[in-house]
This record gives C-alpha cells, structure tokens and sequence, in this order.
C-alpha cells in the first residue's frame, strides 16, 4: 500500500535542507579564503644577530723585557683573563691606532714613555706598568711600582736571622750606593751593632766592596780578606757572581745568599734566593682592573727561594719555616710604606 505525502509537510523540511546547504557552502567559502589569505602572506626572515667580540686581556712584551718575568706574567694573565671571560693575547708593541676598544686590560712590563697619552686616549681600558718611577697614575692606570733596594735590604735580613753569631759579610759592587747601604740597614734592622759573642768578637756585616766588571780573581781575593773575620753567610750581589767564585766558594766554609737564583756552581752552598716579584701583585688587583678601577700605585712583592739548610762548623745556616714567618711580616711591610731601606729603621 502506498503512502501518500503531504505536500504542505514537506515544503518546511525542504526550507531546512536548502538553508543548511548554503550554509556549508558558505563556510567552505570562507575557509578556502582564510586559507588563501593565510598563504598570500609573505614570510620576513628575521636576520641573525652577529655576536660581538669578547673583550681582551692584552701584554706587551717587547724585547728588552726580561724573559723569564714575561713567561711568570704570560702565564698568570692567561688564567685571569680565562677566569673572567677575556680573550688573551701577547704583543710586542702597540700604539693609538692599534689600541682598540675591545682590550679591557693592557699590561707593561715596563713603563713606556707614551703611557699618559696612551691612557689619555683610551679612558676605557684599564692599563698596568711595572715602573720605578716616581709617577701619579690617571683614574684607568695602575703602577706596580719596583724599589730593587728592598731586594738587598731583605737579603741583609735574612742573613742575620740566619747566620750563627751574626757572622754576615757581603760583596759588593761599588757603583751602587742605594743597594749597599740597603744590605747593611737589613743586617742592622734585626740585631742592631751585630756583635759576636765568642771569638773573633767582631762587628758585623763585614764588606767588600769592588767594581761591577773586577774579575771573578778579584772577588775571591776580597772574599778571603773579610773571611779572616770568619764569616757564616756571606751576600754575592749580582755583579759579583760568576762560575769561578762559587766554585770557590763551595770548598769554603760559608752558606750564599743571592739576589739571583742559585746556580749549579753553589748549589751545595746556597742557603736562599731573594729577588723582586712584580707580576704576583696582579692577582691581588686584577678584580679592580675588570671593573674598571685603576689610578693607584702599589708596591712589587719579593720572594724567597732556593731554600736549603746549610751545616757549618759553627751551626746550621736555615731559613725555617719559623724565621720564614719574620720575613714575610718583613715583606708587608716594606710593601706598606713602613721601611725605609736607605736608613736606620
């Protein structure tokens, strides 16, 4: 049997229909639009940022500089300028033009004639020389500053604190008056008139004093002459060592003290070393140099070495660890201003 369909039902059913076809249709329209637009957008690429340099620790060493202090200042400033995020490099020279503004820390191991300007034209560098000049440093220069009688002064020191009885002799080159008179007032700083107190009873330091370019004959001469006043340590300035006399002095009854360090030739005689250090105050003041604090001087440091115990006849020659505490409380304050090498302290 068939079903008879009401015209007027279907006419509301067929509104619907139609309705939701244009609908959908609509929608696809404007979704393949959307798509369309989206697509028609061109894509910028954003350009890399370059990265900018890392600053630079910067050491001039020219070739008047001494080899083994270059090495000691090479080797330390390449850990700073690591430990701080710097590049770091060795150059022989530098100028003005090749003083760019990426070097942060630019170190001399002397003093350059042109440091002022140099420092005046590139305010954002921090500079640092070793220097014994008598110089006021701008706001970005720091000086290390070297006073080599304090070498000789600490070496007239140790001796007495070394030697049995307080028998110190010395030789020394004649040219230099400062560093004499800077050995002589080390020896006297620690046991004032130095007198013996068994035979020979003699006054002490006993010295001779010859010129720089007297042959290594001559110095043995001298080293006999004062030795008739039994002499325990005996100081050897620079100028007076030479294979010869330590050779000689090595047979003797005698401990060496130097302000250079020791020598295969008195090795078996050499009680200490005792020479000027001005790259280890870096370390103390490289934290201001990164932050951009300069415009002070500071004194160089001294240390001691070739450290050994010497037996003589009269007792043992040993810079202990005990006396060592003396001399580094010496050192402070040589380095704080408190001694005066050229008088009586």
């Amino acid at each position: 049997m068939l079903l008879k369909t009401n015209p007027r039902k279907l006419i509301p059913t067929l509104f619907l229909i139609s309705l939701f076809a244009l609908s959908a249709a609509s929608c696809g329209s404007k979704a393949e639009q959307a798509v369309q637009e989206t697509e028609a957008v061109p894509i910028v690429e954003q350009p890399t940022a370059t990265p900018l340099p890392p600053d630079r620790a910067v050491l001039i060493i020219s070739p008047d500089d001494n080899a083994e202090t270059a090495t000691q200042a090479q080797n330390l400033l390449a850990e700073l300028a690591t430990s701080s995020g710097l590049e770091f490099e060795t150059r022989q020279d530098i100028s003005a033009e090749t003083l760019t503004a990426d070097i942060k820390v630019l170190v001399f191991l002397h003093h350059p004639d042109n440091l002022g300007t140099l420092a005046a034209g590139a305010s954002g560098t921090q500079f640092v020389a070793i220097s014994d000049l008598d110089w006021t440093p701008p706001a970005n220069v720091t000086l290390i500053h070297e006073d080599t009688t304090g070498t000789a002064f600490l070496a007239g020191y140790i001796a007495a604190i070394t030697a049995p009885n307080f028998r110190v002799g010395a030789l020394l080159a004649s040219e230099d008056a400062q560093m004499n008179t800077a050995f002589k007032n080390g020896v006297s700083y620690y046991c004032g008139i130095c007198s013996a107190v068994i035979t020979p009873l003699n006054a002490y330091p006993v010295i001779a004093e010859q010129t720089a370019a007297s042959t290594p004959e001559i110095w043995q001469a001298v080293f006999d002459q004062i030795n008739q006043s039994k002499v325990n340590v005996v100081y050897i300035a620079r100028e007076a060592v030479s294979p010869q006399l330590l050779s000689y002095l090595s047979s003797q009854d005698v401990a060496i003290i130097s302000n250079q360090q020791v020598t295969e030739e008195g090795r078996s005689r050499w009680a200490a070393s005792v020479y000027m250090d001005a790259i280890t105050p870096l370390r103390e003041i490289w934290g201001d140099l990164v932050a951009g604090i300069g415009g002070r001087t500071i004194s160089a440091t001294f240390q001691v070495g070739d450290i050994q115990e010497i037996t003589l006849t009269d007792g043992s020659v040993w810079l202990s660890p005990g006396k060592l505490i003396l001399v580094n409380q010496m050192v402070d304050l040589m380095r704080e201003g408190q001694i005066n090498t050229q008088s009586a302290n």
